[in-house]
């Protein structure tokens, strides 16, 4: 892994009075986790890795886990930036899909990371809200064509409205600056598990179904 230098570290800090970074209003942590997910799955190499069953017949459940683990460095540690994020994904994509990824996508998708935490700890949702609707959107263009490869999350509740009357969300300008939800391709046919190229827009911005390490 070569030496990463960022201008912003992404340093975030748990108050004094608290054991960890776990936003201790829980429809902020709710969007958090949800905002998580959303970025893991845009992850275009861990969906290649999972469509492809890289990690093996449980790839999907793999992906669950590396954003469960994400979430676990703002539960269980007061003190989080980019690079401890960046590693965690890192290792992960190794570890779990023996995969070397080798372009900056794994900066890229930390550094989202904690903008979505300092936006929801702001109460500002918005960017998670309009994800999720746009992944809902997806789910139903995929099964009404029966492109069967995208792999469902099911939400008991949506943290933003739990009556389920949600509001649209911001408008879709606003939020390209954080993230890209547009669908991207994924026709990576690289046989050796390797990534070379970039996999996220530079102006573009993944609940968490499963919680703990999972072995192999």
């Amino acid at each position: 892994m070569s030496e990463i230098i960022l201008e912003d570290p992404g340093y975030l800090c748990a108050p004094e009075d608290q054991k960890s970074l776990r936003l201790q209003d829980e429809k902020q942590q709710a969007n958090f986790e949800l905002g998580v997910s959303m970025l893991i799955h845009k992850w275009d190499i861990l969906t290649t890795a999972v469509e492809n069953n890289w990690g093996g017949a449980d790839s999907a459940n793999k992906r669950d886990w590396i954003t469960a683990i994400v979430i676990d460095l703002f539960t269980e540690n007061k003190e989080v930036d980019i690079i401890s994020i960046h590693e965690t994904l890192f290792n992960a994509m190794q570890d779990e899909f023996e995969a070397s990824v080798e372009d900056d996508s794994t900066v890229v998708i930390a550094t989202r990371i904690v903008q979505c935490y300092k936006d929801c700890a702001s109460n500002n949702f918005e960017t998670v809200q309009l994800l999720y609707k746009k992944y809902l959107e997806k789910i139903a263009y995929r099964q009404r064509y029966g492109r069967d490869s995208f792999t469902n999350i099911q939400i008991i509740e949506d943290p933003e409205n739990p009556s389920g009357s949600d509001e649209d969300g911001a408008d879709g300008d606003e939020d390209d600056q954080m993230m890209d939800v547009d669908e991207s391709s994924n026709n990576n046919n690289n046989n050796n598990n390797r990534y070379q190229e970039p996999i996220v827009d530079d102006d573009g911005f993944t609940l968490v179904v499963g919680k703990g390490r999972k072995g192999k």
